[in-house]
């Protein structure tokens, strides 16, 4: 204990000063010293160790909230898995962590569970789409409906056009499916977790775009495809039966730590 009228100690004064300018409330905190006191500086959602000072690292201590939107059960856990917990609950996430698994090991199709606290997607041949490859509803219509509506997006968010060509390479090939899960995607409904976005399979590398779900997209971020199975086999194995999750250097981690207000 630091002497004078300090009430936390050097290493753990920094951490409550960052929850106070969150404005987490007493039974927050008292929620989150109670998971320190037990375990240590180690994430709630992999086990892993946290860095404390370096907010640029995948590894830093961020305050997650067990149900999202409430803050009176807040425990610490890693920037990087934090992010891809999002708008789930600790319980979803496991789930889904699990269920992802299971479909790249063994081809187990993963069903879609309610997500409550989904926050909106923000927007920005002859005679056969071009898209699909199969007859617009409409005579005159290059596009069918709902190639349409994919290739207005594409354009307005300034693909080029290889990367729209792979975008409808994969979608001649495997329909209106998650590139990732195999799951349908939806196609109106922006508010969905299953609504259709395009993900850079290297992140910010434009040169290669594939169709996902919001939900996926958001779990993936940063990550390559490498690392993103890599990270969701070992967060399997720590939900399923407590193995440590390895850390690895992630290539294009580059997302300093922001409070969620």
């Amino acid at each position: 204990m630091p002497r004078g009228r300090f009430k936390f100690c050097a290493h753990c004064l920094p951490i409550n000063n960052r929850m106070l300018n969150e404005h987490i409330p007493d039974s927050g905190r008292k929620y989150f010293w109670a998971h320190i006191r037990k375990f240590g500086d180690t994430c709630s959602l992999s086990g892993v160790s946290l860095e404390l000072k370096d907010d640029t690292s995948p590894w830093y201590l961020v305050f997650s909230r067990v149900i999202p939107s409430d803050k009176t059960r807040i425990l610490p856990a890693a920037a990087l898995f934090n992010g891809m917990k999002s708008a789930l609950t600790k319980r979803l996430f496991k789930y889904y962590i699990i269920a992802l698994d299971d479909w790249r090991k063994k081809h187990i199709k993963v069903h879609k569970k309610p997500i409550v606290h989904w926050r909106p997607v923000q927007l920005g041949g002859k005679n056969l789409c071009p898209g699909c490859g199969r007859r617009p509803v409409v005579k005159g219509y290059k596009f069918c409906a709902r190639c349409s509506r994919t290739n207005f997006r594409m354009h307005h968010e300034r693909f080029s056009r290889e990367s729209i060509q792979s975008v409808w390479d994969y979608l001649r090939a495997h329909d209106y499916v998650d590139y990732y899960t195999g799951m349908k995607l939806n196609l109106k409904n922006t508010r969905s977790p299953w609504y259709l976005v395009f993900d850079h399979l290297i992140p910010r590398d434009p040169g290669r775009i594939v169709p996902t779900s919001a939900l996926i997209n958001e779990m993936k971020g940063d990550l390559t495809e490498d690392e993103f199975w890599y990270l969701i086999s070992e967060l399997a194995n720590f939900f399923r039966n407590g193995t440590p999750v390895k850390k690895i250097k992630l290539a294009y981690w580059s997302r300093p730590y922001r409070a969620v207000k």
